[in-house]
């Protein structure tokens, strides 16, 4: 059984190599906080910030936040990768039950395709933070503060081994629960559309539970920040913990929802298409509405990364507002925020990239299928836009439920702070941005399935398709 895993995984590799990248990103970013974390734990560091007269605690706390920033989005988008990569290949496990296997060992074998993923990752991650900490680490601290004279850095020699086991073991504990599920699962089950549905249920009903303390959790948020002056929260500081709290939590909400709410979404842009006697761009979000569990995994991280790059804006940059309108002519750093942002967005469109690629499999069918209907390549490309377009949309509109949250903080506190005239700056025009950055990318990701049926034609695809259920091909 385990060769045939590697076998499958050698024939497949194209496949999997976005989630494969994805490892890498995180793996090279945790590689680096913790070089971060060594090198300014090492004496020689703390002998050079004490001579300097800086406070130690002003980078380590920077650093501290950078590390939870991160450990967040790793969090995230490992757990989804590797959940993602083994409900991809869920045909192949009702195959191998089909066949004979046993549940144990379809769950070691689907571990041990995760592990091939994940450790691939992470070596490449790893050897790639060794090679970039020399320069980006002592950066990192020479832009928190250009008063030390720095050390010269050192890679300390356990750093890449617990860069790899924090990579591997992320990635693992996202595929824990669908593994286990995979080694119960029937080929009728798979075969279904509707899937096991108690278990649909049961999973909903958490995620619907969870969400709805989170909401009331950031409304309850923001009905406090109407109290600031009687609380004594009329400070930037507290307006950016109360704003970052209150849309944290709606942003958690929203992600546990997702699956909800971008189902209402497309519906509603397919009726605003038809109702336009707009027929391909119709077709192409009911396309979005018709994979909504598969959509919503990839709609999700890019949700909740454009609502956290909104709400982290709107946070900061009403606060800047705030105290410039409180003591003129004090000076604002956005290096790190800037930093952040970075970091959220290849992270969000990387982890999107790979949930689509990894659940790929029957999209040329579905192209050969138009052509053989006989929609045009042209058409065909509209669709894909379509439903990129329905896709990024909906990611924007679920965005701004946390925006939204932190920037009803923003103007209460604001208000409070001084005298009733209210500050909030909205990232707008970050928003857009992000928006086109989206659509562009899913664009990109859902057209390089299309390209071969529409470049071979629909009879060489419908044929090949043909044969793929076959015990040989998995």
């Amino acid at each position: 059984m385990q060769r045939y895993v590697i076998r499958m995984f050698a024939d497949e590799w194209r496949q999997w190599c976005p989630a494969i990248v994805v490892v890498v990103v995180i793996a090279t970013m945790i590689g680096l906080c913790v070089n971060q974390f060594a090198w300014t734990n090492d004496s020689a560091f703390r002998a050079a910030v004490s001579s300097a007269g800086v406070s130690l605690n002003e980078i380590q706390i920077l650093s501290i936040t950078i590390y939870t920033i991160i450990a967040l989005v790793s969090w995230v988008s490992l757990t989804i990768v590797g959940r993602v990569s083994i409900q991809a290949a869920s045909r192949n496990h009702a195959l191998w039950l089909l066949l004979g296997a046993s549940p144990f060992s379809v769950f070691l074998s689907t571990f041990l395709v995760l592990t091939i993923v994940s450790a691939c990752g992470a070596v490449f991650g790893a050897v790639a933070s060794m090679i970039l900490s020399p320069w980006a680490v002592p950066a990192f601290n020479s832009m928190v503060s250009s008063e030390i004279e720095l050390p010269r850095f050192m890679i300390t020699w356990w750093a890449p081994f617990v860069t790899i086991a924090l990579s591997i073991i992320t990635t693992m504990m996202g595929g824990v629960l669908p593994a286990r599920y995979a080694a119960q699962t029937t080929l009728s089950t798979v075969l279904r559309s509707t899937g096991d549905s108690r278990r649909r249920l049961l999973v909903a009903a958490l995620r619907v539970a969870f969400g709805a303390v989170s909401l009331c959790t950031a409304i309850g948020l923001v009905i406090a920040a109407g109290f600031a002056s009687q609380l004594g929260s009329t400070s930037p500081a507290a307006m950016f913990n109360l704003a970052i709290n209150a849309g944290g939590s709606a942003l958690i909400a929203v992600y546990l929802l997702c699956s909800e709410i971008i189902r209402f979404i497309l519906w509603l842009l397919n009726g605003f298409f038809i109702r336009i006697r707009l027929t391909v761009p119709a077709l192409g979000a009911r396309a979005a509405a018709s994979r909504v569990e598969i959509n919503a995994t990839t709609i999700a991280p890019l949700a909740a990364g454009l609502g956290g790059i909104g709400l982290l804006l709107c946070a900061v940059y009403s606060v800047i507002a705030v105290t410039e309108a409180l003591r003129p002519g004090t000076a604002a750093d956005l290096a790190d925020v800037w930093m952040v942002v970075a970091v959220v967005t290849i992270v969000m469109l990387m982890t999107s990239a790979a949930v689509v690629s990894l659940s790929a499999r029957g999209r040329e069918r579905e192209i050969a299928l138009l052509q053989t209907a006989g929609m045009p390549g042209r058409q065909v490309g509209l669709l894909i836009l379509s439903e990129s377009f329905a896709m990024s949309l909906g990611a924007l509109i679920i965005a701004f439920v946390p925006i939204i949250a932190g920037g009803l903080v923003c103007s209460l506190v604001s208000s409070a702070a001084l005298g009733g005239r209210i500050m909030v700056l909205w990232p707008t025009l970050e928003m857009l941005l992000g928006f086109v950055i989206s659509w562009l990318a899913l664009f990109f990701i859902l057209l390089v399935p299309a390209l071969r049926p529409l470049r071979e034609g629909p009879g060489q695809q419908l044929r090949e398709q043909g044969l793929s259920w076959g015990p040989w091909r998995g």
